[in-house]
């Protein structure tokens, strides 16, 4: 017999202000436990008492804490792309391949700036099957393939290698994000990984 799913998205969406600040309040009581305790700790019970609302108000919008998660991400997700579209809409006008990858960079790190104990927590505490897939990310990956092709030199295959300098660039700054935050405001940081992603993608 097959398994339930766990339903992992809200009853409802909040209208009125009063809703959306209920909401508002389960969240951050959300990121609190999730950064300060871990998901183990993480429960519908202790959310509501973060938040100062009784548990009928939240299972009013989460019927459960998969649900509340999969909203606590979206949110951070949302959060953390700002950067990332506004330097799509200047990356044709870059230079140089060096200029293009140093404004993907920057934004990169900006992006981990934010919250990086939420992006810390997301990536370590939270398990795999409650982790939900950011499709924008991929959709970011093919804009920033046709932004980069044309500075790109002697690579067989763009697509891949684009993905490649992502997830390879994207595992640097998390690793540093979560073991030496405080490299993210480095000056040498951004030059050192723009440097190795420019020969990467300019070969001779």
């Amino acid at each position: 017999m097959p398994r339930n799913r766990t339903v992992a998205s809200p009853r409802k969406l909040p209208v009125q202000a009063r809703s959306r600040a209920t909401v508002d309040a389960i969240i951050q009581a959300a990121t609190y436990i999730l950064t300060k305790v871990g998901w183990e700790g993480l429960t519908t019970n202790a959310i509501a008492e973060r938040a100062g609302v009784n548990i009928g108000s939240l299972y009013q919008f989460f019927p459960n804490k998969e649900a509340v998660v999969a909203e606590l991400q979206r949110r951070h997700a949302a959060d953390s792309r700002v950067g990332l579209r506004g330097a799509l809409e200047v990356l044709p006008d870059q230079p140089s391949l060096r200029q293009a990858l140093t404004l993907i960079v920057e934004m990169t790190v900006k992006e981990h700036r934010v919250a990086p104990a939420v992006h810390k927590a997301i990536h370590e505490e939270l398990p795999r099957t409650v982790r939900h897939a950011d499709d924008e990310r991929e959709q970011l990956l093919g804009q920033f393939t046709a932004a980069l092709k044309p500075f790109m030199r002697g690579v067989p295959d763009a697509d891949l290698a684009i993905y490649m300098m992502a997830v390879g660039a994207h595992g640097i700054i998390h690793t540093v994000t979560a073991e030496r935050p405080t490299l993210l405001n480095h000056p040498a940081f951004i030059t050192e990984l723009v440097t190795m992603l420019e020969r990467y993608l300019r070969r001779d």
